[in-house]
């Protein structure tokens, strides 16, 4: 039984209560001539004042099991688990947008054509049928002779969902005449987008800031490491890494391999800017990185009993990419961890709709192993289908 449950009551059971309680009562003070006549329990007024009583009786308990609840940091959510992290100067994370760099592209090289700021781009309905938009920053010109020029993008929505992988960005909304295509290729994302922070990682913040207070250990570099914006994940190798007296500190980011922002504002909050600000002691020899990369080339044909086929392709692919975010992108995929290995069954678990009959993997052809150190990195995804045979 939980301790909600011990501590409350349900309304039939005050009632009967309170009509025990009265009726002991009533006996006692008619043997004592306090009560001329017997009160009818049944109906009139004193029933509807009984009734008044046992409801707001029943709503103070019902009170006391929330307060029970969030009054423990271990179970508190939302504003009362704010106030919790308050007492320990920690405060929720804020949400951002997603920038990055695109490249705008034409099929023949020709003169200046001048891009304005402002020109819209998105990406191709993902599984669940949702489009990322995004905004260029900057007026830039795809000069004389050239084929394609760079231009720093913004996504219109905030939240993690916006940093999309390598290729995803392939449609232009605003006509760019002069312009024919446009792509985000590796290293396009220059800062992650991320969600409000969630109750669980806010908790998280919480019991690290307490064990930080035993020293130098490996849960303060995680707490100060998860104290950036962007730092979706920790992992601290404190057992010597590079020798003695080594620490390294793995960052991954709400687009899961960490930019060079993130990187380099984790590095700050930890070793401090110069002006006498680091955190950590000084025979301490820390490096903050990203893991090590292990890139996975996914290649897979679905038999189909039933549907339509690019939907299917469409809504597997969204799920596959989602075990290779950092956060939870799709309800019950959990993403890789750090040292995560990429297995065949998790895979096909992944791609398993109710309307397909059997999956031809042909990359990978094994397991990916993933050191203690590496995070699985989707290289690239080409799922084809056909019509299964009937059996």
């Amino acid at each position: 039984m939980s301790i909600q449950e011990q501590v409350s009551k349900s309304l039939d059971q005050i009632r009967q209560e309170m009509f025990d309680r009265l009726a002991v009562k009533q006996e006692e003070y008619a043997a004592s001539g306090w009560l001329p006549i017997r009160l009818n329990l049944n109906k009139g007024i004193v029933r509807g004042l009984i009734e008044l009583w046992c409801w707001g009786l029943w709503q103070l308990y019902q009170f006391l099991a929330v307060i029970l609840v969030q009054a423990i940091p271990d179970s508190a959510t939302g504003l009362w688990l704010d106030l919790h992290c308050r007492s320990v100067g920690i405060t929720r994370r804020p949400q951002t947008k997603a920038t990055g760099t695109i490249h705008l592209t034409r099929l023949a090289a020709g003169g200046n054509v001048p891009i304005p700021a402002g020109r819209v781009v998105r990406t191709l309905p993902d599984g669940t049928g949702r489009v990322y938009r995004f905004v260029t920053l900057d007026a830039v010109v795809l000069a004389n002779g050239t084929l394609e020029v760079a231009v720093t993008v913004e996504a219109e929505e905030y939240g993690g969902a916006a940093n999309v992988s390598v290729g995803q960005i392939s449609e232009i909304v605003t006509v760019i005449p002069g312009v024919d295509g446009v792509e985000n290729r590796a290293g396009w994302l220059m800062t992650e987008g991320t969600d409000s922070e969630t109750d669980d990682s806010l908790r998280l913040r919480y019991q690290l800031a307490w064990k930080q207070l035993n020293g130098c250990t490996k849960y303060a570099y995680q707490a100060w490491a998860l104290e950036v914006t962007g730092v979706a994940r920790v992992k601290v190798l404190d057992q010597h890494p590079r020798g003695e007296g080594t620490v390294d500190v793995l960052v991954v980011g709400t687009a899961g391999m960490p930019t060079e922002a993130l990187l380099a504002a984790v590095t700050a909050n930890i070793l401090g800017t110069g002006a006498g600000d680091e955190k950590i002691p000084i025979n301490d020899d820390v490096e903050i990185r990203s893991p090590e990369a292990v890139n996975v080339t996914i290649e897979v044909e679905l038999e189909l009993t039933s549907g339509d086929q690019a939907a299917t392709l469409a809504l597997a692919e969204n799920r596959v990419r989602a075990l290779f975010a950092s956060v939870t992108a799709v309800e019950g995929i959990s993403p890789l961890n750090i040292a995560d290995d990429v297995t065949l069954d998790r895979l096909r678990w992944a791609m398993m709709l109710p309307n397909v009959k059997r999956l031809n993997v042909i990359l990978p052809v094994a397991d990916v192993a993933v050191p203690d150190d590496g995070l699985a990195v989707l290289d690239s995804i080409t799922l084809t289908s056909i019509w299964a045979a009937e059996a």
